[in-house]
């Protein structure tokens, strides 16, 4: 799926929620986040969130300049597109079930050459941290904070996983 598909994954979106599961494991797509702005059509074939047991995997969601930014980031641009991405993992955790408050695991992919950003890796780490702190509870989740040559996107900064402990029929 392109990274500017999932840039405008929009906040309501026409559809109704609907499941595919197969052999314990299971995807949900929602109103919020229907089939069609994933990738699970494209030709990666890739899901958005899924469900294993009690553990919810969410794909990479990149933290980036979009097409009309100028380069590099600021900072104040690299809060918002890291909120962004938060309000889209939260909304990819809500079709499992799921919320940031569940999360268990963060792994972060930063690019090392840092044209794209006027903040070190350091500084970045931070500033995720400090959107984290608002939705995440105690015990922190772990994280894995990785330096990379790319993303996929040419405009990517961060990519960011995370896993959630969610059991089934829990309250989020």
């Amino acid at each position: 799926m392109a990274f500017s598909a999932l840039l405008a994954l929009p906040l309501a979106a026409i559809g109704e929620a609907t499941t595919i599961e197969s052999g314990g494991r299971s995807v949900t797509f929602s109103e919020d986040v229907p089939r069609e702005h994933t990738g699970y059509d494209s030709a990666w074939h890739y899901a958005h969130a899924v469900r294993a047991g009690d553990f919810v995997y969410i794909s990479g969601v990149i933290i980036g300049a979009g097409p009309d930014d100028s380069l590099p980031l600021s900072t104040e641009r690299f809060r918002e597109e890291t909120e962004r991405v938060f309000a889209t993992i939260e909304r990819f955790l809500a079709t499992a079930d799921a919320s940031l408050a569940d999360v268990v695991k963060i792994n972060t992919f930063h690019v090392l050459d840092g044209r794209a950003s006027s903040l070190g890796i350091d500084q970045q780490a931070l500033v995720i941290a400090g959107v984290r702190d608002r939705y995440v509870v105690e015990p922190y989740s772990a994280w894995t904070a990785v330096g990379t040559t790319g993303l996929f996107s040419p405009r990517g900064i961060v990519e960011i996983e995370m896993i959630a402990y969610a059991p089934a029929g829990h309250d989020n």
